[in-house]
């Protein structure tokens, strides 16, 4: 077979198909080596019956790709919103700082809050619910196959609708590209 004036062999399979040898690469991963994958841990306490007890947005010029979450409670059975698409600033949240997975590398270009009870941000839009079992024996763990992309300057929360007694606490996972 030639290409580009050069000249390259194949081995093919008796019935004439090309044998073809591949490989993945996770981004994830490409991304950790490059110093731009974290996670940031949170312990929250909804504190209210409804409320963004997590915030996190990207002030950085390239797309912010959430991959991973796990959370856990053992308090009691809780649904919780991924709303995309936020507005207003947090009130009254702590900033939580999230690690670089090359460890020793950069710090993250995000605004990160967490808080027992709400922080009174507005709109957005629910992309995923998820429910946390409190009979479940660990954490539990959503990989977003397609991950959550937050373009620069835009913004999620992560939404309790229950019982304000709950707590939560998890990971997730985000990296640049």
């Amino acid at each position: 077979m030639r290409i580009n004036g050069n000249t390259y062999t194949a081995e093919v399979t008796s019935d004439e198909r090309l044998k073809v040898s591949a490989s993945a690469h996770n981004p994830a991963a490409i991304a950790a080596e490059k110093q731009d994958a974290y996670s940031v841990p949170f312990e929250q306490d909804s504190g209210a019956v409804t409320s963004d007890f997590f915030y996190l947005k990207n002030t950085d010029n390239r797309n912010l790709h959430i991959y991973r979450l796990k959370m856990y409670t053992i308090t009691l059975d809780v649904e919780i919103d991924i709303k995309t698409g936020v507005t207003g600033s947090p009130t009254s949240g702590t900033a939580l700082t999230p690690v670089n997975l090359y460890t020793g590398g950069k710090a993250a270009d995000v605004t990160c809050e967490g808080k027992d009870g709400d922080m009174a941000l507005t709109g957005g839009n629910t992309i995923t619910k998820l429910f946390l079992d409190k009979d479940f024996v660990g954490e539990q763990v959503w990989n977003f196959e397609a991950p959550i992309i937050l373009p620069p300057n835009t913004a999620m929360v992560l939404y309790i609708n229950i019982d304000p007694t709950a707590d939560v606490d998890g990971t997730l996972y985000f990296y640049f590209e």
